[in-house]
């Protein structure tokens, strides 16, 4: 795996895309979560399921994933464009005004493809900056979503879409 690279946060009117073609989920944006990447894009596939090394922080109602450390975390890859990428920084509070919450990251990892095989490639993942996480507890498992359906607890969130990410700008 490479090193992570921070990808510095911009003014809305100057946000440009990370230039990567794939994302790499590992919380409420997975499968099931309660901000399904399918929620922002209909008819979206996940190409395969990696994992990413570091630390899983739960953050309440969401994890926060700090690249440093050696949790083994599930991620689930998928295609990525300028639009999509846009929407999910909105999720992460980066745009259009950067809450201090998420840095992004650029990983290459091997992914596991949902029609066999394993792939290099280069993924863009949302990073909890060390504020965000330095007093919140370790989750004590690989899965988030399945950690989190454990606990019995219901999600008060509303999911996103792509109509409140543009009622929001």
């Amino acid at each position: 795996m490479s090193t992570p690279f921070a990808l510095s946060s911009v003014a809305a009117t100057d946000w440009q895309p990370c230039g990567v073609g794939h994302v790499a989920v590992y919380g409420t944006l997975r499968a099931g979560g309660i901000n399904d990447i399918a929620r922002l894009r209909p008819g979206i596939a996940c190409i395969g399921r990696t994992t990413l090394t570091g630390t899983l922080h739960d953050l309440g109602y969401y994890p926060g994933l700090q690249l440093v450390g050696t949790q083994q975390v599930l991620a689930e890859v998928y295609p990525l464009d300028a639009a999509l990428e846009q929407a999910l920084d909105g999720i992460e509070g980066l745009w259009p005004t950067d809450v201090g919450e998420y840095t992004k990251r650029i990983l290459t990892v091997p992914v596991a493809l949902t029609g066999g095989g394993t792939q290099m490639m280069a993924v863009l993942v949302y990073e909890a900056l060390p504020t965000t996480v330095q007093h919140a507890p370790v989750v004590p498992a690989s899965d988030w979503l399945a950690w989190y359906a454990g606990k019995g607890v219901q999600h008060p969130g509303t999911a996103f879409t792509l109509n409140t990410l543009q009622n929001r700008k």
